[in-house]
């Protein structure tokens, strides 16, 4: 008999043990999300404060929304008023991230969230109730409302924790840190300031060590839309400043309640004030004279960049044609520079038409296309063979009307679309500074990235207007003569080996008798000219010959890559490789991307970073962009990037990531490794 009581002793024990130590609601009704109440302790410990969390499930790429939810969504509603002993109940947030939802950005979480809720009772000798009514959003290809009623009993008495205490403790913790002392920052500071037409509110921040990759999210009462502040770093990495811009009609306060999230490698701080709008009437000229500048100085870049060579190949001997008369030279440089500046106002419309239809919009990513790529290549085997001698031809004569009349010279047209080419051929470099004015024109208005474009064109048209004023800096140059005939000659190599690049990158694409067929065809065009007088004829067949090869499905690609050293970004999971402790490296390239061939050739595939990769045992993955992928694609547009080469690492400690430079260096990516 006492040995039944014993046994009956153990069960119950056990059950009362096992009830202790899982005190929470059931998870609410729902396909694409559940929500469920948990508690840390089963009961309230005799204090007045206890943290309670709010925890959501939610289907693979769904979301839910942040306080401030962006440019669509609204944010969680809690009504508690049916609870019992409860004095205030207060939601804490974790710190967000921004995302982009039926072609609107927004800000919320995604796969699973706990919302730390903060309560406190009546009287801590008494039971509580807690009875929520919530009403939340969900989105992915739709919105979908959803409610939850969850009941939870909070018996007084002494306490224990519950299975659920370690994970709400954890939570906690990484809520955004309130006192600055505790905090990663020096100082943290809000200002905002207004003129007739825009309202800046201004955030500044001192790093007690140094910020990474830091992102801030703006919370008022106004709910106002998703607006990337501009952040400027310091060149120590230690001062940030961040600029928010709405339009004045949005606030018609003197004073803003405002909230500020900054965060930056798993560290976060929570900063709020009331602050005073200030008159400023130099709001959008300080902020935007900034990015023009950025933009201008990208753009005269990209003239030193590979890509370009081609083009510059093609203008120096045209400026030989012009045998030094100033008048021409000036005229000549005037046009490639309107042909530069209309290129970019050109892709910038067409980028905006297309952002309008809902397309995806980068730079570069035309030379993921075989017909594009075919058309450049065509265009430099004309200019090559032209340089060599084989054969003249004629740019057509484009304008007949008054309004364009400066077109109807042939020299007038060649120079007005050299400036058309040297754009296109720039595309697929990502100079430095490019990529910021890009990021900043993609994510602002159709204006915005209006100006953004001009600016470049600008910047890279500035040569070629600097000598078209002061042509007599080109009187160096000697007369025409035999040597000139060697210069064509030397060129000439220059464009071939541009055009065994596009060869290379069309092998992507096709196979190599595709190739062979295309060589077939121009040396067959060749040999016709010479022997028959009917050469447009055969240029025109063999051009369209051209075109209809690639239907066959016997010049299809069979090229694959294979590189051992690097993981496939399509087959592995960056989540699951950062959460199992690694350091991940990410490279997204292409082959078309010249400044990706040049960080892989000087970088990372020199035996310094090799050993250093080894060293740290650092998990390399390869993204390659070089034809569409959709994931890929993603992944930029995560990350706020319309261009490549685009590198990063992560770990455990930067799960955000440390975004690398463009243009990489053996020096730059040994320091990052070291910080880890």
């Amino acid at each position: 008999m006492l040995c039944i009581f014993k046994y009956l002793f153990f069960f119950i024990t056990f059950f009362v043990f096992t009830n202790a130590k899982s005190l929470e609601t059931d998870w609410s009704a729902g396909a694409e999300s559940q929500v469920r109440l948990i508690s840390p302790i089963t009961n309230n410990n005799n204090q007045k404060e206890i943290y309670l969390g709010l925890e959501y499930q939610l289907q693979e790429g769904w979301k839910t929304y942040w306080q401030s939810p962006g440019d669509g969504g609204f944010p969680q509603e809690i009504d508690w008023f049916n609870s019992f002993n409860i004095k205030t109940l207060e939601i804490e947030w974790p710190t967000p991230m921004q995302f982009e939802i039926l072609g609107m950005q927004s800000i919320g979480y995604s796969d699973h969230v706990i919302f730390p809720l903060k309560i406190v009772l009546e009287n801590e000798s008494l039971l509580t109730t807690i009875i929520l009514d919530i009403n939340y959003l969900v989105c992915k290809d739709i919105c979908i409302p959803g409610k939850a009623h969850l009941e939870l009993n909070i018996p007084s008495g002494e306490s224990n924790l519950t299975q659920h205490s370690f994970i709400l403790e954890k939570v906690i913790s990484n809520i955004p840190q309130k006192n600055l002392e505790l905090s990663f920052l020096e100082v943290s500071e809000i200002k905002a300031y207004s003129n007739d037409d825009f309202i800046s509110i201004e955030y500044s921040a001192i790093a007690k060590k140094f910020f990474s990759s830091p992102s801030v999210f703006l919370h008022t009462k106004y709910g106002l839309p998703v607006n990337d502040p501009i952040i400027n770093l310091s060149a120590n990495s230690k001062n940030l400043e961040a600029q928010f811009i709405f339009n004045k009609v949005l606030i018609n306060d003197d004073k803003i309640d405002t909230q500020i999230i900054i965060s930056d490698n798993n560290k976060s701080y929570f900063s709020t004030k009331i602050v005073t709008i200030e008159s400023n009437d130099n709001i959008k000229i300080n902020n935007y004279l900034f990015i023009v500048l950025i933009a201008f100085i990208g753009g005269l870049i990209l003239n030193g960049m590979p890509c370009v060579l081609p083009v510059l190949s093609i203008k120096l001997l045209s400026i030989l044609q012009h045998e030094n008369d100033r008048a021409s030279i000036r005229k000549s440089f005037l046009l490639t520079s309107l042909g530069i500046i209309s290129s970019f106002i050109l892709l910038a419309t067409s980028f905006i038409f297309m952002r309008y239809l809902g397309y995806s919009v980068g730079w570069g990513v035309q030379f993921q296309q075989p017909i594009f790529l075919m058309v450049i290549g065509l265009i430099l085997t004309l200019f090559a063979l032209n340089l060599f001698g084989f054969f003249e031809f004629a740019i057509p004569n484009f304008a007949n009307s008054t309004s364009i009349s400066f077109l109807q010279n042939n020299y007038n047209t060649r120079d007005f679309f050299n400036g058309f080419f040297a754009t296109l051929m720039a595309t697929p470099c990502s100079a430095p500074f490019v990529g910021t004015a890009l990021t900043f024109a993609f994510t602002q208005s159709s204006l915005s990235l209006l100006y953004i474009f001009i600016a470049m064109g600008v910047g890279m048209a500035s040569p070629y207007i600097f000598i078209s004023i002061l042509p007599q800096m080109l009187t160096f140059l000697p007369k025409s003569g035999k040597w000139t005939v060697y210069l064509k000659y030397f060129l000439g190599l220059l464009l071939l080996g541009t055009i065994l690049w596009i060869c290379s990158i069309l092998l992507n694409h096709f196979n190599y008798y595709f190739i062979l067929l295309s060589l077939a065809l121009v040396i067959t065009v060749l040999i016709l000219n010479h022997f028959f007088e009917l050469k447009k004829t055969f240029t025109l067949v063999a051009i369209s010959i051209f075109f209809i090869i690639p239907n066959f499905s016997f010049f299809s690609s069979n090229y694959n890559k294979l590189n051992l050293d690097w993981l496939d970004f399509n087959l592995v999971s960056i989540e699951k490789l950062i959460h199992e402790d690694n350091i991940v490296f990410i490279d997204v390239t292409a082959d078309w991307c010249a400044t990706c061939q040049f960080n892989k050739i000087n970088v990372l595939n020199s035996s310094v970073v090799e050993e250093a990769f080894s060293k740290f045992n650092v998990i390399k993955v390869k993204a390659d962009w070089t034809k569409p992928n959709k994931k890929i694609e993603k992944f930029l547009q995560d990350n706020n990037k319309f261009g490549i080469p685009f590198n990063i690492v992560y770990d455990k400690n930067n799960i955000n990531g440390i975004e690398l430079s463009e243009l990489l260096s053996v020096n730059e990516v040994l320091e990052t490794l070291n910080k880890l």
